[in-house]
């Protein structure tokens, strides 16, 4: 299986705005805090906030340092980290036995 196979698209950059946020309306509903990558796999940043209609939510992406390439009209997508990560902190985790 190939990375772009494992890649779940977000949606399409928007605009950028003044505070240097990436805003892509989306048809999906990631959680906040997911980790983005571009179609090359290289991450573009994490999804800061979600507003607009349950429909058809906006999702605003705080940019890495690292990757300040993305521009509109760039798609973007989920990272595949953020499935293995959801795993170890499923509902099926094993917690840890506190004492009192």
């Amino acid at each position: 299986m190939t990375i772009k196979s494992e890649l779940i698209v977000i949606g399409t950059i928007s605009h950028v705005t003044s505070t240097k946020k990436l805003i892509v309306p989306s048809n999906k509903t990631p959680r906040i805090g997911s980790l983005l990558v571009n179609s090359k796999n290289k991450p573009i940043g994490r999804i800061n906030d979600i507003f607009g209609s349950t429909k058809r939510p906006y999702v605003s992406i705080k940019t890495s340092n690292k990757f300040k390439k993305a521009k509109p009209g760039d798609v973007v997508y989920l990272s595949p980290q953020n499935k293995k990560r959801r795993k170890k902190h499923g509902r099926n985790s094993k917690k840890k036995k506190t004492s009192r």
